[in-house]
């Protein structure tokens, strides 16, 4: 079935309601447009070269113009309009409703949609980002306390110090996220085999209270040009999803190795769960719009991807997924 835009003119062809549906697409709320002519707001609607609304009106009889063609900002768009006259009173046409189906998106317009969705997300993490730093304070000060109190627990204070590293990690992170955005990032050189084997000893607690087996297996690799607190997330928010995905019993598997792709170098991080899977490798799901592991994934791509790397995912119902994390080789 087609999408329909709606909206409503009165005799002098005023908008006088403007649809959800055309507001989306337009970017134009309703406050913006009541009042104006629509031929101000939307292309004017022609046939046999005057304004169709105008002969609408005058004839007070509906009027359709099958695959009628709009501009739509760099190309053109084919579409069925309908324009009914919907109050008649002594004599006279007093509105018209006029109901657009067009065949096909218009490209530009879709993009500019994602955009929209996408400053939308960064406006609720800017706002979340706010909200976290009261409470991450609260949790540092917590961990600090029991490291004093606890110094004898030499397992306990491994486990602090990590905290107490990553709460610092993510606090910087967060200030430079509120003063910048998330793509000024500190670049440097990464030891990946590093950094995973610290994300190793702290989700030890998730896959052992979820009675889930872990292996890492640590190639050899060069280092990468990547800001590491961005490449932890990226990597965590796979590892979190396996962890989620499977039950007791189930095993993951994490290994780093060398791999070229077209006569580039890269290092392939390999996240292998015995999770039930996702149909269509999963890449149904990434997505700004998704929420839970779909939006993991789409961070976790966009990360790669604004570092030269790329995301590969293979899953089958039924059978686990595997998840590869290509970095870029520095030179």
């Amino acid at each position: 079935m087609k999408q329909s835009y709606s909206f409503c003119t009165d005799d002098r062809l005023c908008i006088n309601s403007w649809g959800n549906e055309i507001t989306e697409v337009t970017g134009m709320p309703s406050s913006a447009v009541l009042g104006m002519k629509y031929y101000e707001v939307l292309p004017r609607i022609l046939a046999d070269d005057r304004d169709a609304l105008s002969v609408a009106l005058a004839d007070k009889t509906p009027m359709n113009l099958k695959g009628y063609s709009f501009n739509c900002l760099h190309d053109r768009v084919k579409a069925d309009v309908r324009i009914d006259p919907v109050r008649v009173s002594s004599g006279k046409v007093d509105e018209l409703r006029i109901e657009i189906r067009p065949y096909s998106a218009c490209s530009m317009a879709r993009k500019l949609q994602n955009s929209q969705r996408l400053i939308d997300i960064g406006k609720i993490a800017s706002t979340l980002a706010h909200g976290v730093r009261n409470p991450l304070n609260a949790i540092k000060g917590s961990v600090v306390y029991l490291r004093e109190k606890y110094s004898n627990e030499q397992t306990l204070i491994e486990f602090t110090r990590i905290m107490e590293e990553e709460i610092t990690r993510l606090d910087n992170f967060i200030s430079k996220f509120l003063s910048t955005s998330i793509s000024v990032a500190g670049l440097s050189e990464s030891d990946v085999n590093a950094l995973l084997k610290k994300i190793e000893i702290y989700t030890s607690l998730q896959t052992h209270a979820n009675d889930i087996s872990a292996d890492y297996e640590y190639g050899d690799i060069p280092l990468v040009a990547i800001d590491s607190f961005q490449l932890e997330q990226a990597v965590l928010n796979v590892i979190n999803n396996a962890i989620e995905a499977m039950g007791a019993g189930g095993h993951l598997s994490v290994k780093t190795m060398t791999q070229k792709v077209s006569d580039n170098d890269f290092v392939l991080i390999e996240i292998s769960d015995t999770g039930p899977g996702m149909a269509d490798n999963g890449l149904g799901d990434i997505s700004p719009e998704t929420r839970g592991r779909g939006f993991g994934l789409f961070i976790t791509r966009e990360i790669l991807q604004y570092y030269g790397g790329f995301l590969e995912i293979k899953s089958k119902k039924g059978a686990g997924t595997t998840v590869r994390l290509y970095l870029r080789v520095s030179r």
